[in-house]
């Protein structure tokens, strides 16, 4: 396979290069260096926004509901529901819990009973509605006013808030505030009596939902698909909402949602009551599957109800999201859907894990893992990860280097064209021209090849286009490097 590397008119690389060696990819954020463009739709708005910005606001709401409908199409059933900058926003005790209150609140069982309903009475009794409510949920004063997550153990965590406690990394512990999460262990897993127990007891102490990850975003390393089914049967008789944090893995992983892979669900079983969505989606926030595990309970039966109760919640802001960020997140789902990133992920991920094998099986010792992940999510232990000099995402505790490919380069899906762009015949050409461009641009190499943070010094390597943080480890890391 042959990908040509031209220079536009402008001196530029054309909008589809070859692979390049940035598998950090802001932490995962970058599905596409194209994506934006690709979508006729989304380009057209975004053109008009800067010509006539006030026309396009008058379109918002036409545009936040044909996204709502792209996300529910692609994702299977889940409507996005609640907006928010960053996943760590997301996953906070409170706002959960106040999305199913407002979920539950809304169902039919409630606005179609004439004996609740404040939208077919005179005199609303929202005492009764709230009466009501709890005793649908099994929720009690403790859930409403020091609402807990609980999560499985693995789960990556966040930067700062309740789940900044479980974090690996002190210096996101040491930030971390409110109520610690309920701690689910994966000895819980040995029978279904254990972990049904354990999800009863977490609810008893004022947990609202449970969250877990498939495939863990510090190390790769992926949660047993037996596990997953037993807990989501054990989640439905304890009757408690599941979520789960597809932040990474979403699109990139083999499937819409990793937990949509065949290992992981069955043909006409119960999925999830909600996912936690972020990164490469442009956009961060909650979906909810009316179908999910608990949600079902709350007969949500007419596509106009469930519509009606997103609209009660987003009412609560101004606009839930800027209409610049809006038309930007609807062009990455219209060309996740166009160019069929699931499956191509599923291609990329193969390629890649025949490349890393053939280059590190003689430094496999029986038993021992040199490649993790699902699809185009892998995990190389740091050691191999040097030979390469690649840029890629770390915890900085963690024994593994964490590979993000983009999801938009033909090369990235053929074991040979890697080989031939990351190490062999074509590897200086390409970086000579990065680093060619980045002199004209003024930049560098934006991550650390030692740790994964931002990349601040001059001191970079012009052959291998690689960069450090400055600090004194690094920069003794950086300077053993071999160039290609």
């Amino acid at each position: 396979m042959t990908v040509t590397l031209e220079p536009t008119s402008n001196g530029h690389r054309s909008a589809e290069p070859p692979l390049d060696h940035d598998f950090h990819n802001a932490w995962g954020t970058i599905y596409s260096n194209n994506a934006f463009i690709s979508d006729s739709r989304a380009r057209q708005m975004w053109e008009e926004y800067t010509v006539n910005p006030g026309r396009v606001e008058q379109q918002y709401h036409v545009l936040l509901s044909e996204y709502t409908d792209r996300f529910k199409s692609f994702f299977n059933g889940y409507w996005p529901i609640t907006f928010h900058s960053h996943v760590s926003d997301v996953l906070i005790p409170t706002t959960v819990a106040s999305l199913i209150l407002n979920t539950a609140s809304t169902c039919p069982l409630v606005v179609e009973d004439p004996a609740l309903s404040p939208l077919l009475k005179d005199d609303p009794e929202p005492e009764k509605v709230r009466e009501f409510v709890r005793n649908l949920l099994g929720w009690n004063d403790v859930h409403i006013k020091t609402p807990k997550l609980a999560i499985v153990d693995g789960i990556y965590g966040c930067a700062y808030g309740p789940l900044a406690h479980s974090s690996d990394e002190w210096e996101y512990r040491i930030i971390g505030s409110g109520p610690e999460s309920f701690y689910v262990r994966r000895s819980d897993f040995v029978t279904e009596d254990t972990l049904l127990n354990k999800l009863v007891e977490a609810k008893k102490e004022g947990c609202v939902a449970v969250i877990c990850d498939l495939v863990n975003a510090s190390d790769g390393s992926v949660f047993p698909p037996e596990y997953f089914r037993l807990l989501r049967k054990c989640c439905d008789k304890a009757r408690i909402c599941l979520l789960v944090d597809e932040a990474m893995t979403a699109i990139r992983c083999g499937a819409p949602l990793v937990h949509q892979r065949p290992e992981y669900f069955e043909y006409g079983g119960t999925q999830p009551d909600m996912i936690a969505f972020g990164k490469g989606m442009g956009i961060s926030g909650i979906a909810i599957n009316f179908n999910g595990l608990m949600m079902r309970h709350l007969a949500f039966h007419k596509e106009d109800l469930i519509r009606q109760s997103i609209r009660f919640w987003r009412s609560m802001v101004t606009r839930p999201i800027a209409t610049p960020v809006l038309i930007e997140a609807l062009g990455i789902l219209n060309v996740a859907a166009a160019e069929d990133w699931p499956a191509r992920s599923e291609q990329i991920g193969k390629a890649f894990r025949e490349f890393i094998t053939r280059h590190a099986k003689n430094d496999q010792s029986p038993g021992e893992e040199i490649v993790r992940g699902l699809g185009a999510f892998i995990a190389v232990p740091r050691e191999i990860n040097k030979r390469f000099n690649v840029m890629a995402a770390f915890r900085r505790r963690s024994a593994w280097a964490r590979w993000i490919p983009k999801l938009n380069s033909s090369a990235a899906v053929d074991t040979e064209a890697i080989e031939r762009y990351l190490i062999g015949s074509d590897a200086r050409h390409l970086r000579h021209v990065m680093t060619g461009e980045a002199n004209q641009l003024g930049t560098k190499p934006l991550w650390c090849w030692i740790c994964g943070i931002d990349a601040m010094t001059e001191d970079w390597c012009r052959t291998c286009f690689l960069g450090h943080c400055g600090t004194e480890e690094c920069a003794k890391g950086f300077n053993t490097h071999k160039c290609l």
